[in-house]
C-alpha cells in the first residue's frame, strides 16, 4: 500500500510527464499542483534543498492558520516551538540530502492561534535525472487529539481521576517494588490504612456530591504530610493507603500518623457547610507485620478497624491481638445474622426505683445473646455490630415487639402501671418507618401506649434536632413516654433541649460512679436535677451502685434511681419474682 508520500510522488511525476518543462516548472504551475496536494488528507509541504516552503497544502493551512502566500519561502523549522524539534528536523533534512532517508518521526508546530499540535511526519525525496535530490516532501497527520486521549488513557490506568492520586493499581506496583528493594536490602518500611470517620454521614446527609467533595479535599491534604519519596493512594470509597519506604524505627511511622490526623484538626468548607472530619489509621510495618503484600495490607486493614474501635481519631499498629480479635468479629457478625431465626436472644430487666416511694415504677428491657459457641456474649460487643451490619433494625424490632407482650403480660397478671422501657437506636430512630412500627406493636401486644417509654441517647436526637423534634412529637401524640438516655456526655442545646417532647433525663452512670467524691461530678449531676425540675422532667440516675450514692442523689432531690444496688438486670422468671416482693408504683 502506498505511503501519503509515496502517493504524492507519483501524482507530482505524472504532472511532471504532462509537462513540456523540467519538474521545477510544473511547481510553479501551482495551481495544478495544489489541486493534487489538497485531494491527499493529510499536510503537505515540498521543501526546497534549503528547507525552504515552495508549496503548502489546504490541510496545512486548516491546521496551522496561516495561508501559503504568508509562509512561502520559509525554513519549515520556523514553526517548530522546542529547540531539540528544531535541531532533530536539521539533522534529519541533511541526511535525506544525501540519500538517507529516516523513519517517521514527530514534532510539535505552533498554529497562528498560539496552540500546539503534535504532527507525526514522514519524508520523501525527489531527484533530477542526476538522482541528485531537488526537492522533499513532507507530509504529516496532526496526531494531537490521539496523544492527549493515549496520555489520558495512560493515566486513568495509573492515577484516581477524582483526587488525582495514584490508584489501586499504581499503589500495588509501588508496593511491590519497595517490598523487593526492602528484602534486598533489609530495610523497613510502614504501610499506613487510612479510613475517614463520619464519611458516610456527610455523603448521606450533604449528597453525593458533596462527599466526593470531602473525599476530594481530604486527598489535597495527604501528600503535605508526607516526603516526596512516600506514595499516598485513593484505593476506593474513603480509602486511602500511604506507603513509608526506608524506615529506621517503626515510631517514624507513628510521627506521619500525628501529623495527618494534626492536619485535620482543621475543618472542611463543603459549600456553605463546615465539617469537621478525622481518620482511623492503621499501621503495618515491613517485615514484622508480614512478608507479602496481602499480608502487610491485611493487617494495616485490622489495626485501622482497631482504631476505630479505639474511638476514632486515632491510629493503631498492627499486633497479633488484634488478628485474633478480628477474626472473633468476623465469626460474631456470621452467628449474628442467624441469631434471630435461631431465637439466640433474650430479654432481661432491670428494675426502676422512685426514690420517693421506694416502688418500682418500670423496668427497662435490655437484650442479651446467647449463642451455642461463645457463650453469654455482652451487648457492649455485638451491639455496635449489629448498627455497622445493619441487624439492628431486624433485632430492635424484635426487642420492642417481645418487650411490649412482655409488659402487657405482666399487666394482665396483675402488675397494673409498670412502665416498659425500650432503647432505640441511632439506625432504629432515622427508619422512616419507625411511627408506623410503634403503633402495629402496640395494637398487636394490646400494650397501652401509656405503658411504653422509648429511650434514645442524647447524641441520637441532637444529630439532627429539628427531625427529631418532628419523630418525638409523632411518637408523643401516640401516648408514648420519651427519655433521654446518658444526659451529660453529648454537646445538648438548651435551647432545644426545652423543644423536645420528653418525659425523662437520665444522667449518665460516669456522673454517679464518683458523685461522693468528685466536685465535678456532683455539679453536673446537681445542675441536670435542677435543670430538668425547670422543665418539668421527670430524672432518674442509672448505675447506682452504694448507699452513699443513692443518699447523695435523694439530698439532690433527685426523683428515680436503678442501678446494681437495687438489683442487675434479671431474666423474666427472676424479675417476676423480684416485683412480688416489690410495691409496683401505679397511675404512671
Amino acid at each position: 500500500m502506498e505511503t501519503e508520500a509515496e502517493n504524492i510522488f507519483r501524482l507530482t511525476n505524472a504532472l511532471e510527464e504532462t509537462q513540456d518543462s523540467p519538474y521545477c516548472a510544473a511547481v510553479q504551475q501551482q495551481s495544478v499542483l495544489t489541486a493534487i496536494l489538497d485531494i491527499v488528507g493529510a499536510l503537505v509541504l515540498i521543501l526546497d534543498r534549503d528547507s525552504r516552503i515552495v508549496c503548502f497544502n489546504r490541510m496545512c493551512e486548516k491546521v496551522s492558520g496561516y495561508e501559503f502566500t504568508e509562509i512561502k519561502g520559509k525554513c519549515i523549522w520556523d514553526f517548530l516551538i522546542r529547540e531539540e524539534d528544531i535541531d532533530s528536523v536539521k539533522v534529519n533534512f541533511e541526511r535525506i540530502l544525501k540519500g538517507d532517508f529516516p523513519a517517521e518521526y514527530e514534532n510539535f508546530w505552533i498554529s497562528r492561534n498560539g496552540s500546539e499540535r503534535l504532527i507525526a511526519w514522514s519524508n520523501t525525496a525527489m531527484l533530477n535525472d542526476n538522482s541528485e535530490v531537488t526537492h522533499v516532501i513532507a507530509t504529516g497527520l496532526d496526531i494531537t487529539e490521539r496523544k492527549l486521549t493515549e496520555q489520558r488513557l495512560q493515566y486513568l490506568a495509573h492515577f484516581d481521576s477524582l483526587t488525582d492520586l495514584p490508584n489501586r493499581t499504581l499503589f500495588y506496583d509501588r508496593l511491590s517494588h519497595v517490598l523487593g528493594h526492602s528484602r534486598r536490602y533489609n530495610q523497613m518500611f510502614a504501610l499506613l490504612f487510612l479510613d475517614l470517620d463520619g464519611f458516610k454521614f456527610v455523603n448521606d446527609s450533604l449528597g453525593h456530591d458533596m462527599g466526593d467533595l470531602l473525599i476530594k479535599m481530604a486527598a489535597g491534604r495527604l501528600p503535605k504530610c508526607v516526603r516526596e519519596s512516600d506514595t499516598v493512594a485513593h484505593v476506593g470509597g474513603d480509602e486511602f493507603v500511604i506507603i513509608l519506604p526506608l524506615l529506621e524505627k517503626a515510631r517514624e511511622a507513628a510521627v506521619v500518623a500525628e501529623k495527618i490526623m494534626e492536619a485535620f484538626l482543621t475543618p472542611f468548607y463543603l459549600d456553605t457547610h463546615e465539617c469537621f472530619v478525622t481518620l482511623s489509621i492503621g499501621i503495618s510495618v515491613y517485615p514484622s507485620d508480614g512478608d507479602d503484600i496481602d499480608t502487610l495490607l491485611k493487617n494495616s486493614d485490622i489495626a485501622m478497624y482497631q482504631a476505630k474501635d479505639k474511638g476514632r481519631n486515632t491510629y493503631q499498629f498492627y499486633n497479633s491481638d488484634m488478628n485474633t480479635r478480628a477474626l472473633r468479629r468476623l465469626k460474631l457478625e456470621n452467628n449474628l445474622r442467624k441469631a434471630l431465626e435461631k431465637n439466640e436472644f433474650i430479654l432481661h430487666y432491670q428494675p426502676k426505683i422512685d426514690l420517693n416511694t421506694w416502688s418500682v415504677y418500670g423496668v427497662e428491657a435490655l437484650i442479651r445473646w446467647i449463642n451455642p459457641q461463645y457463650g453469654m456474649i455482652s451487648p457492649v460487643e455485638f451491639i455496635p455490630l449489629a448498627e455497622e451490619t445493619g441487624l439492628i433494625i431486624a433485632i430492635g424490632e424484635w426487642v420492642l415487639r417481645t418487650a411490649c407482650a412482655q409488659a402487657k403480660h405482666w399487666q394482665d397478671i396483675g402488675h397494673k402501671g409498670l412502665l416498659m422501657s425500650v432503647n432505640l437506636s441511632a439506625r432504629q430512630f432515622k427508619s422512616q418507618n419507625l411511627v408506623l412500627l410503634i403503633e402495629n406493636i402496640l395494637k398487636e401486644t394490646g400494650l397501652s401506649p401509656e405503658f411504653l417509654e422509648l429511650e434514645l441517647t442524647e447524641s441520637v436526637v441532637m444529630d439532627d434536632a429539628e427531625a427529631a423534634i418532628k419523630i418525638l412529637r409523632d411518637i408523643k401524640t401516640m401516648g408514648v413516654h420519651v427519655a433521654i438516655d446518658d444526659f451529660g456526655m453529648g454537646y445538648s442545646s438548651l435551647s432545644y433541649l426545652k423543644r423536645f417532647p420528653i418525659d425523662r433525663l437520665k444522667i449518665d452512670k460516669s456522673f454517679v460512679r464518683d458523685i461522693t467524691t468528685d466536685p465535678d461530678d456532683e455539679a453536673i449531676a446537681t445542675a441536670i436535677i435542677a435543670m430538668s425540675h425547670s422543665l418539668k422532667l421527670k430524672v432518674i440516675a442509672e448505675g447506682v451502685e452504694t448507699n452513699g450514692q443513692l443518699e447523695f442523689l435523694r439530698a439532690l432531690d433527685c426523683d428515680e434511681a436503678q442501678g446494681y444496688l437495687f438489683s442487675r438486670p434479671l431474666p423474666v422468671e427472676d424479675i417476676e419474682s423480684y416485683l412480688k416482693t416489690r410495691k409496683v408504683k401505679s397511675g404512671l
